[in-house]
């Protein structure tokens, strides 16, 4: 990296924060109160500008901070700005799993007090820990499946799962996600969505964007879905509801956000029409079996984040980002907007310190945001969209 780069992330983190008066405001309130104040915070998410906000307001409430990205997501600019801060991060440049794993290792090793995770590895590595952490938050659907059914009853500490925020489901999941996911891939690809037929596996709160944010682009949506309850949701939201197999056969891009591995297994995709579109909206990358479409098939690079894979009949389907969380994958995507995660972040800031905080009445294992702090944090940033009596719009 550059000095370059790094002056152009010093940039961007400047107009990220200026964009994030909510979390800044926490910033300030956390540099008088020190709610961290020798507490060491393990930190797994995307480091890029909008989390290097949340990083300076951890440090701003004395908090050691020591961090590791998602593989292909992190941005080296953002880690050289946040480092100059204090910020230890442990990643380097070309890290794979290997590499991720000792990364994991090495940060539950330092004990610390408080994890602030992003697909539950990291709380999972503290199980071990012979000091198990005083609390910890969940930013993912996929993470809060994983300590919900593979960890279930075995988490002797707070989790907090900023997924189970309505905020978070509503403003960041539904809006921010369906936007960014959408314009990612007519950014990405440069084609027009209008009439193609897109298929959305799941409607939890990330489909419901997607499919809504397609259906807006004059997409004709159709939602894959096991649970008829969200089913029936998506069919009165107007969409079609079909089964993977027949909404498969005629789709011209197919976007996975479920949380889950291998929804669109690579059988499913041997049968589908030539020129499709795959593409993962959500946070585990191995929603679509790509690797096993690799090993299978002929790969071609088309341009930057978009291959090709050859059948041997001839045809052909392409893949973004190789299958990662397409909004962060994808060379020169940003994530969601600024604003939504604005709203996030602070979420996981105030839930860190709620987790040390005696008011907070809070038990073992996996929990939602409390009341308390979700209606602080929509106070605060309806204030900021000039409601309720409002004027401050950053």
């Amino acid at each position: 990296m550059t000095s370059s780069d790094h002056a152009t992330a010093k940039g961007r983190i400047d107009w990220t924060r200026q964009h994030m008066p909510v979390l800044v405001e926490t910033g300030r309130e956390f540099t008088e109160s020190k709610p961290f104040d020798g507490l060491t915070i393990g930190f797994r998410i995307h480091l890029e500008p909008k989390t290097a906000i949340l990083i300076e307001t951890l440090l701003a409430g004395g908090a050691r901070v020591v961090a590791i990205g998602n593989e292909h997501t992190t941005q080296f600019g953002t880690v050289a700005e946040v480092s100059s801060w204090g910020c230890e991060v442990l990643e380097e440049p070309g890290d794979g799993p290997v590499e991720v794993q000792d990364n994991l290792r090495e940060i539950a090793g330092l004990e610390p007090e408080l994890v602030l995770d992003n697909g539950a590895e990291l709380i999972t590595a503290c199980l071990s820990n012979a000091m198990l952490p005083l609390g910890a938050t969940e930013e993912t659907t996929s993470g809060a499946f994983r300590l919900r059914e593979d960890f279930a009853g075995q988490v002797g500490f707070p989790v907090i799962v900023i997924n189970d925020s309505p905020l978070k489901a509503i403003v960041e999941n539904k809006h921010a996600v369906g936007e960014s996911v959408v314009e990612t891939i007519v950014n990405a690809t440069n084609i027009s969505l209008h009439k193609k037929r897109v298929v959305v596996f799941g409607y939890g709160w990330c489909g419901r964007g997607v499919a809504m944010y397609a259906g807006d682009r004059g997409a004709d949506v159709t939602a894959v879905e096991v649970d008829p309850v969200k089913s029936l949701e998506a069919a009165m939201d107007g969409f079609d509801v079909q089964h993977a197999g027949e909404a498969s056969a005629t789709a011209e891009v197919v976007i996975t956000a479920t949380g889950r591995a291998s929804v669109v297994p690579y059988e499913l995709i041997e049968t589908m029409p030539d020129g499709v579109l795959l593409v993962n909206a959500g946070h585990v990358g191995n929603e679509i079996e790509v690797e096993k479409l690799a090993s299978a098939t002929e790969g071609v690079e088309l341009m930057p984040s978009l291959k090709r894979y050859d059948f041997p009949d001839g045809r052909s389907v392409s893949v973004l980002a190789d299958g990662k969380m397409v909004n962060l994958a994808v060379a020169g995507s940003m994530g969601n907007s600024i604003e939504s995660m604005d709203l996030g972040f602070t979420l996981q800031a105030r839930s860190l310190a709620a987790l040390i905080d005696p008011a907070f009445e809070l038990v073992d294992g996996p929990q939602p945001v409390p009341k308390a702090i979700n209606d602080q944090v929509a106070t605060a940033m309806l204030r900021t969209m000039g409601q309720l009596g409002g004027s401050d719009r950053g």
